[in-house]
């Protein structure tokens, strides 16, 4: 849904450690591109849905890349689709884990749980509508031991 040099938001199957999930950047390192990601995992009834209404309404089966792409066979669709992009965004400010990547691997992605004081850490993040830098999370993505 929104790309600058790798994923800063959408849905995916099979990554982040969900089966299917929506994820929204938190916080980034451009230097070595490590990625902090609010995830949110989504019922695959739901992830199908968004995965199948875009190319249903191309007629071409074609993957979509971007939200400002997206066309829809119907308005009730749409109206759907855009209720369920609101509720996970509002659920990524308080996700219960994070993970993050390095070089935009999410295969090799390292989750993290989140608790109540990270959890209206993440939320101020994502309010106030920048990429946090990473370094500002150093006490979140540090390994224990150098923390």
């Amino acid at each position: 849904m929104d790309y600058y040099d790798g994923p800063l938001k959408g849905f995916a199957q099979a990554a982040f450690g969900a089966d299917c999930c929506y994820f929204e950047i938190v916080a980034w390192s451009r230097w070595d591109d490590r990625r902090l990601f609010s995830v949110v995992p989504i019922e695959s009834d739901e992830f199908a849905r968004i995965a199948d209404a875009p190319a249903i309404a191309r007629g071409d089966g074609s993957p979509v890349r971007g939200l400002s792409r997206w066309r829809f066979a119907d308005r009730v669709t749409a109206v759907a689709m855009d209720a369920l992009l609101r509720r996970c965004a509002e659920q990524a400010r308080s996700p219960a884990f994070v993970c993050l990547t390095t070089g935009g691997v999410v295969d090799s992605a390292i989750r993290m749980d989140t608790d109540e004081a990270m959890r209206r850490r993440i939320g101020e993040a994502l309010s106030s509508g920048r990429i946090s830098d990473l370094r500002d999370w150093r006490d979140v993505v540090s390994p224990p031991a150098a923390r």
